[in-house]
């Protein structure tokens, strides 16, 4: 018997009454069978959905078993504000997009424990969600140059180029940024900021939609990665 816990990124059916569930956990991805869970009766019916934080006890090797669980919390705020769940969920998607890559998987569980505790109790939660894309990137080995013009040392006059990774000045900056000055600053905030020594994050709706168009673009450009859940996003929040 082995007990682990996680949060649950997604579940599929399995046969006519079970699912597997699959878990973000300090150590990386791990996949679940619960025997029955699809049947009224079943003491796990509502464990298995998706951003659960749940400890549990499981038996076998490559597919464990479920053999008794405990919900530690359902964020139940989250769950139930539909663009907060929505915004949570195309998170999820990308935790387990890139969950078997080698990375300081103990490192990002905790932080993701931790983001998401302060957007079930934040009306003000995007900024957090992004700061999560955005330090992923460094745990991907892609994370963007903000320091210096990335095809030289200069300085001046830089702008953000997703195609580039970073900054570009103006000899090596091919097209237009998509960012604006003072919402590359909000970005830089967030990829920088510190859940230690928290501090006032009210930005702009305007650089909250740049912000997110330079994650889309990025992730695209760099990773071949694009979420599912920004469809339905687009609707809830219209960008």
């Amino acid at each position: 018997m082995e007990k682990i816990e996680g949060i649950i990124l997604k579940k599929i059916d399995y046969k006519e009454s079970s699912k597997i569930i699959y878990l973000y956990t300090n150590h990386g991805l791990v996949s679940v069978l619960i025997h029955g869970s699809n049947k009224m009766k079943s003491p796990y019916l509502s464990l298995t959905k998706p951003l659960n934080l749940v400890s549990l006890q499981v038996s076998g090797k490559d597919l464990k078993v479920l053999r008794d669980a405990d919900i530690i919390n359902d964020y139940r705020k989250i769950s139930n504000d539909l663009e907060k769940y929505t915004y949570s969920t195309h998170i999820l998607e990308i935790i387990y997009y890139f969950s078997t890559h080698e990375h300081d998987h103990k490192k990002l569980y905790d932080f993701l424990i931790k983001i998401f505790d302060i957007v079930e109790e934040n009306d003000n939660y995007i900024p957090y969600l992004n700061m999560i894309e955005l330090k992923l990137l460094y745990l991907l080995g892609v994370n963007p140059l903000f320091n210096h013009c990335v095809s030289c040392d200069s300085t001046e006059n830089l702008a953000f180029s997703v195609e580039a990774g970073g900054m570009c000045c103006p000899s090596h900056m091919v097209k237009k940024s998509i960012i604006s000055a003072l919402g590359l600053l909000e970005m830089q905030q967030l990829y920088y900021y510190d859940l230690n020594k928290p501090s006032n994050l009210n930005i702009n709706q305007v650089y909250l939609k740049e912000i997110r168009l330079v994650l889309d673009k990025y992730y695209e450009y760099h990773l071949n990665f694009k979420s599912n859940s920004r469809k339905i996003l687009i609707g809830l929040i219209g960008y």
